[in-house]
């Protein structure tokens, strides 16, 4: 009965995932283990993992199937199999920590993670969750933009987890109250997944994250809303299977400003071998576009640019060629062409400068496209800046007036060689009754102070 239960569930959430699928043709629905998720279209791995992930309700391969430990490499004497070790919470002192309420939530974490697999754990978890939780009881995970809502879903969601670590290990660190209604546990969390059913948790890799769970409470101290956060733990040394976990749903993460803020923190990490960070890129090579048009995605884009040699971000040159003045245009993807202007060699972006210059008398009026052209003139090769330059000379005088154009004016007389600023000097005082308007206009004031900076500066 239970597993003719469990086909017709996967029968249901199949159809309502269709259905949401042609209510919304533009966006790829996800699901994993009782979870919808919005995502970009997903890299082929991580397309994988979620197929895999979907062969049955709970994420097993079959109804009949068992499931084999992996003993953790951290964990030597533990048998495959074998219960879980956990630490409970202490404080100082040698007691507990935190009020009586979050206390208990603690204590019973730690007690399912103790739980032998099987039957026992299973009890615990319906257990818990009725005396803890609301029948209502939400379970968000921010970072993936997933929700699981109702207490049957949230206990299938809990089992669907321990029962793919065998070899979980829970530590909790610390307990916090706020007032009454809210309450947040920090815990870091271990072992090895048996199989393929939570993202983050490559099969047979040992890894180790931090959990920071945040509880909101009703009015009878039931936990009505449960978000938890992934993080590195800190002080320990990120391992490949950390970096094989991110890659997993890279894309989902780079959608959401908390797994934004995941991957750009691997991607800054000191310690982190070039092949870890190699296998984080893989699935976003081919999302660059659409991951720099994201609000949180774009920072993950430039943390690239930023943090790998140049010859490694290529892929992410060859995504804007051809679409550099769409790009420059765009509040988002204009701060990526900055980073690449910024960050790579001016013969490898010469390509982009070629197509920025072909518009730059609107490009250097644009609110976001003027700080594109001053990379060009602050980064770009010398051939590129003296073009610009020219270009800006044969409109100086409005330019120099312009709220937004003249920004890039200021930016060539302070950066431009000395050939190309005198040919702006030259410009500028061309007419003496203009530079003298000039002088007393609301935005071309600044750029005859820079000019009378520079002049003071070179002696004239």
């Amino acid at each position: 009965q239970m597993q003719q239960m469990q086909q017709m569930q996967q029968m249901q959430q199949m159809q309502q995932l269709q259905q949401m699928q042609q209510m919304q043709p533009g966006m790829m629905f996800v699901q994993v283990p009782v979870m919808m998720v919005p995502v970009f279209v997903p890299h082929s791995s991580e397309q994988q993992f979620v197929q895999q992930a979907l062969q049955s309700p709970n994420g097993r391969s079959g109804a009949d199937s068992v499931s084999t430990a992996v003993p953790s490499p951290r964990s030597s004497d533990d048998e495959a199999g074998s219960p879980s070790k956990c630490v409970r919470p202490k404080s100082k002192g040698g007691s507990p920590t935190g009020s009586s309420r979050m206390e208990h939530l603690a204590q019973s974490l730690s007690l399912v993670a103790c739980k032998s697999f099987g039957g026992e754990r299973n009890d615990q978890i319906r257990s818990n969750i009725l005396q803890n939780a609301t029948a209502d009881v939400e379970l968000l995970w921010p970072d993936l933009d997933s929700r699981v809502k109702g207490s049957q879903n949230v206990r299938a969601f809990m089992l669907n987890f321990f029962d793919s670590v065998p070899d979980l290990q829970m530590s909790v660190n610390t307990i916090t109250e706020d007032g009454s209604t809210h309450g947040m546990l920090e815990y870091t969390i271990s072992g090895t997944a048996s199989k393929l059913a939570m993202p983050m948790f490559p099969v047979g890799k040992w890894v180790q994250w931090k959990i920071t769970s945040r509880y909101e409470f009703d009015h009878s101290s039931k936990v009505r809303v449960h978000q938890i956060r992934l993080g590195f733990v800190p002080g320990a040394p990120a391992t490949a299977a950390n970096f094989e976990g991110l890659s997993q749903c890279a894309s989902m993460l780079a959608s959401t400003q908390g797994g934004s803020r995941l991957l750009q923190e691997a991607i800054e990490m000191d310690g982190a071998s070039a092949k870890s960070k190699a296998l984080l890129m893989e699935p976003m090579v081919g999302n660059i576009w659409e991951m720099s048009l994201s609000p949180h995605g774009n920072h993950v884009v430039q943390k690239l640019i930023m943090n790998l040699f140049p010859q490694e971000v290529q892929f992410v040159v060859d995504a804007f060629r051809g679409r550099v003045v769409e790009a420059a245009q765009n509040q988002m993807q204009s701060r990526v062409l900055e980073r690449l202007l910024e960050y790579c060699a001016p013969s490898q972006t010469a390509v982009l400068a070629d197509e920025a210059l072909r518009q730059a008398p609107m490009l250097l009026r644009h609110s976001f496209g003027n700080f594109v052209m001053q990379a060009v003139l602050e980064h770009g090769l010398p051939e590129h800046k003296t073009w610009l330059v020219g270009n800006i000379c044969s409109d100086v005088d409005r330019l120099a007036r312009h709220k937004i154009a003249s920004n890039s004016v200021r930016k060539a007389l302070t950066t431009s060689g000395p050939a190309d600023q005198d040919a702006l000097i030259r410009a500028l005082k061309a007419d003496a009754q203009s530079f003298a308007s000039l002088c007393k206009h609301k935005t071309g004031s600044f750029v005859a102070r820079e000019l009378k900076q520079l002049t003071k500066k070179m002696g004239q």
